[in-house]
C-alpha cells in the first residue's frame, strides 16, 4: 500500500505531463461519494493524494518549481522577473511582457479560480473529518494534511492578491463567501499562520508515509510563507495597524518564526548533497540536484516529484536538446555571478586568470572585464553553478556525418578549455580519434557524468559550436584555427538570442526521444537549500546576521559549489559597485546568493515583488555575449540582415556600420529593446495581480485591485 500510494502520488500526481493533459478534467479518476472516499484512514488518505497536485506549480501560479514539461521547464516565473528570458520574441523588441506594459485585466484566470478549487477539495474532507473508522492519531493525521493543503492554497491567493475571500468550511450555494467582498490581507496571513502551526503541531510523522507530507516538509513551507509576508509587509509598507486589536500576526512576529523553524530543520539536515562521487564537474551537487535518477536518498530533499522507467517519465531535459528549447540568460544576470574566489566581477580585488591548454591549468594573468569579454574568459574560474546553469563555450570539428566529430585542437587548444573540464560525449575511437555520439531515443546513453561536451540533441547529433545564435554568420572552421571566436554552430537547436544558453535538466545520462517522455530523474519541491536562504535572509531582517550565521548558510551553500566563502567583514559599501545602492551590501549579497542558488526554480518572481525591487530588475535591457572581434567574426561584419547585430552601450540600440567602428569591432550582440529607452517598463500596479473579469461580475460586493481601476 505504501508503495502504490508513493508512486501515485508522487510520479502520476505530481508528474510532468503532456501539454495536453488536464488534471481539472481528468479528476477525480473515479466517482467519489461519501459513502467510499471517507470510511477509513486508508481511503481518506487516498482522497488526500489528489492535493499533492497542488505542487505541480501551475494549479496555484505560486513560487517554485513551477512543474512545466516544456520549453521554459522549471523557469516561467524567472522570466517575468527578467533574470531568465524565453528568446522566442524577435530582435529589437521587448520581450517581457511586464516590461512591455501589456499586461492586462484577464477575463478569467487560473491563479484566482484553481486554489478555490483545492480549497474545496480539502474542505469536503474536513467535513467529513468525523466519518472514518480510525484512530484519534489518524484523524489528527488526516486533519493536518487537509488544513496544511488549504493553507497552501490561501497563500497562493495571498502571494498573487494580497486581499482574497478567505474560506476555512464547505460552502453551499448559498454561502455568504460567494457574495462577500475580499478579506484583508493581514486577515487572511493570520489564519495561514495558525493554521500551519496547528498542522506543525499535529501532524502524525509516524504515519507519514516516505515522500509525503510530514512536519519537516510543513516546516519548510512555514519557512517559505513567514519570509514572504515579512518582508513584504516590510518594504511594501504595510499598515500593521488593525493587527493588535484583533490579534493578527505582525510582520516582525512572521520573520521571528521563520529564523526559528529554518533553524530546526538547518539543525536536522546538516548535509548537503554533494553529488555522485564519480562526476568530474565543479559544483556537481548544485547541478545534479535536478538530474539524478533517484533523490531518496539525497540529503536534506524533503519532499521531491519521482518518475519511474515505463510508467511515468517526463521531458524537460529533452526540451534543453531540441529546436523547442527557449529558455536562456541574458549578461545582466550572467554578471550576478561571483568569480571562484568568492568576489563580485567588479571589485577591486577581482582576480583575472589565463587559460594554459598544455597543461590544462589557470594563473592569474593580465586584467580584464568579465562583463566585457569574449564567452571563454566571462566563464573562466567563476561560480561552478552557473557553468551547471549556462552551456560553456566550445567548439569541435565536423567528420562528415551528424554524430561523429573530432576535438578541436587548433590555435593551441583554446576551443578545449571547457571541454576539458567535462568530459567529452560519445564512444571515442582510438584508431581516427574520432567520438560519435549514439541516438539517445534507441537506449540510455551510460555515463557516469550528468553533463558532457559537446552538447546534442535527442537522436545524438552533436552541436558543433557554443555560443549558438539564431543570427547565422559564417562558419567556418578557417576561423576557430585563427583563434576567432565563432557564434553559430549551423543547428537550429540549442540556440538563442543571447548565446546562454540554459541546460539545467540536460543530464547526459537520460534518455531522450523526439515524441515521448522518457526521463526519470526526479525533481526537488522542497529542500533545504531554500531553507537555508530563508534563515539567512530573516536574520538579517532582524539585525541578527553575522559572520557565524553566514557560515551555517551562505558558505554552507558557497563550499558545496566550490566558491569562496563570505566574509562579513569585507563587505563594504564598494564591496560590490554594480549592486543597487540603495541596498545594504551584505543584504545585497544574500538576496545574490538566494537568486545563484534557486535560478531556474521560478522563485525570483515572487523574490523581486515583496523585496519591491521589481523595478531595478525587470526594467533592465537584455542583450548577449561580447565579441572582441567583430569584423572576423562576422561575414562581412554583419549578424543580422539589417545591421551589425552589436549593441551600442551609448544609445542602447543596434549598432550602425560606422557606430562598430568606433567601437572598435567589438560589443555585445544586440538582443532586446531597452525598456525605459522604449517608453515601457515596470508598473507598480503589477506588484499584485488584477482580479478577472468575470469574478467581478459574479460577486458585486469584489472590487478590482485599487490600482487596476
Amino acid at each position: 500500500m505504501k508503495k502504490i500510494l508513493q508512486t501515485l502520488t508522487i510520479a502520476a500526481v505530481l508528474g510532468l505531463t503532456g501539454c495536453n493533459d488536464s488534471y481539472l478534467e481528468r479528476l477525480p479518476n473515479t466517482e467519489v461519494t461519501d459513502a467510499t472516499a471517507f470510511t477509513s484512514f486508508a481511503t481518506c488518505s487516498n482522497y488526500l493524494a489528489n492535493l499533492y497536485q497542488m505542487f505541480g506549480g501551475g494549479y496555484t501560479s505560486f513560487q517554485g518549481p513551477a512543474i512545466v514539461s516544456g520549453a521554459l521547464g522549471t523557469s516561467t516565473r524567472d522570466i517575468y522577473s527578467g533574470i531568465l528570458t524565453n528568446y522566442g520574441a524577435g530582435v529589437g523588441n521587448i520581450s517581457n511582457s511586464y516590461a512591455n506594459q501589456t499586461v492586462t485585466i484577464p477575463t478569467s484566470d487560473g491563479a484566482y479560480s484553481n486554489p478555490y478549487y483545492w480549497i474545496r477539495w480539502a474542505n469536503i474532507m474536513l467535513d467529513h473529518i468525523d466519518d472514518p473508522a480510525c484512530t484519534d492519531n489518524e484523524r489528527l493525521h488526516l486533519e493536518s494534511v487537509a488544513r496544511f493543503f488549504r493553507a497552501y492554497a490561501h497563500y497562493s491567493l495571498l502571494v498573487n492578491y494580497g486581499d482574497v475571500i478567505y474560506v476555512d468550511h464547505l460552502l453551499s450555494d448559498t454561502s455568504e463567501e460567494l457574495t462577500k467582498a475580499r478579506d484583508s490581507r493581514l486577515y487572511v496571513a493570520d489564519q495561514i499562520y495558525k493554521e500551519l502551526t496547528w498542522c506543525i503541531e499535529n501532524v502524525q510523522d509516524n504515519l507519514a508515509e516516505p515522500n509525503m507530507l510530514n512536519s519537516d516538509v510543513m516546516k519548510a513551507f512555514m519557512s517559505r510563507f513567514t519570509l514572504f509576508e515579512g518582508t513584504w509587509r516590510k518594504y511594501h509598507s504595510v499598515d500593521e495597524s488593525e493587527c493588535s486589536s484583533k490579534s493578527y500576526v505582525t510582520g516582525n512576529t512572521l520573520l521571528q518564526t521563520c529564523a526559528s523553524v529554518s533553524k530546526e530543520l538547518i539543525d536536522k539536515y546538516p548535509t548537503l548533497y554533494k553529488g555522485n562521487s564519480q562526476d568530474i564537474h565543479p559544483g556537481k551537487g548544485w547541478g545534479e540536484m535536478w538530474t539524478s535518477e533517484d533523490l531518496q536518498e539525497v540529503p536534506g530533499v524533503l519532499l521531491y516529484v519521482k518518475y519511474v522507467e515505463n510508467y511515468k517519465m517526463h521531458r524537460l531535459g529533452h526540451f534543453e536538446h531540441i529546436g523547442s528549447a527557449s529558455l536562456e540568460m541574458p549578461q545582466s544576470t550572467v554578471d550576478l555571478y561571483l568569480t571562484k574566489d568568492g568576489l563580485p566581477i567588479h571589485n577591486r580585488n577581482v582576480k583575472h586568470y589565463d587559460y594554459d591548454p598544455e597543461t590544462k591549468s589557470y594563473k592569474e594573468g593580465a586584467t580584464y572585464d568579465y562583463a566585457n569579454c569574449n564567452m571563454y574568459r566571462t566563464f573562466r574560474m567563476r561560480d561552478p553553478r552557473m557553468w551547471q546553469m549556462i552551456m560553456p563555450p566550445y567548439h569541435v570539428l565536423g567528420q562528415g556525418d551528424a554524430n561523429t566529430y573530432k576535438l578541436d585542437e587548433s590555435a593551441g587548444g583554446i576551443w578545449m578549455e571547457y571541454i576539458n573540464q567535462f568530459s567529452p560525449r560519445g564512444i571515442y575511437n582510438a584508431t581516427n580519434g574520432t567520438y560519435r555520439i549514439p541516438n539517445w531515443a534507441s537506449g540510455y546513453h551510460q555515463i557516469p557524468y550528468h553533463k558532457a561536451l559537446p552538447s546534442s540533441n535527442w537522436a545524438g547529433n552533436y552541436l558543433r559550436n557554443v555560443p549558438n545564435v539564431s543570427l547565422s554568420n559564417v562558419m567556418s572552421d578557417a576561423i576557430t584555427s585563427a583563434g576567432f571566436q565563432l557564434i553559430y554552430a549551423g543547428a537550429g537547436y540549442q540556440r538563442g538570442k543571447s548565446g546562454y544558453f540554459v541546460w539545467k535538466h540536460h543530464a547526459s545520462w537520460d534518455k531522450q526521444d523526439q515524441n515521448y517522455a522518457m526521463e526519470t530523474s526526479d525533481k526537488p519541491v522542497f529542500k533545504i537549500e531554500e531553507v537555508i536562504l530563508n534563515y539567512a535572509e530573516a536574520m538579517w531582517e532582524l539585525g541578527r546576521f553575522d559572520q557565524s550565521v553566514a557560515d551555517i548558510t551562505i558558505n554552507k551553500l558557497r563550499d558545496r559549489a566550490e566558491v569562496g566563502l563570505m566574509q562579513v567583514s569585507a563587505i563594504g559599501s564598494d564591496f560590490d559597485p554594480d549592486r543597487d545602492q540603495t541596498v545594504d551590501a551584505v543584504l545585497w549579497e544574500i538576496r545574490r546568493e538566494r537568486l545563484i542558488e534557486l535560478m531556474g526554480e521560478s522563485f525570483s518572481w515572487e523574490d523581486v515583488r515583496r523585496w519591491k525591487k521589481a523595478d531595478y530588475f525587470v526594467n533592465k535591457q537584455h542583450y548577449g555575449v561580447y565579441l572582441d572581434n567583430v569584423a572576423a567574426t562576422f561575414n562581412n561584419g554583419k549578424a543580422t540582415s539589417g545591421g551589425t547585430g552589436i549593441l551600442n552601450p551609448a544609445t542602447k540600440l543596434e549598432a550602425s556600420e560606422s557606430e562598430l567602428a568606433t567601437m572598435g569591432n567589438c560589443g555585445h550582440l544586440y538582443y532586446y529593446l531597452d525598456p525605459i529607452k522604449a517608453g515601457k517598463g515596470w508598473l507598480d500596479k503589477y506588484y499584485l495581480r488584477p482580479i478577472p473579469s468575470d469574478e467581478l461580475l459574479l460577486n458585486d460586493q469584489l472590487e478590482q485591485q485599487e490600482a487596476w481601476k
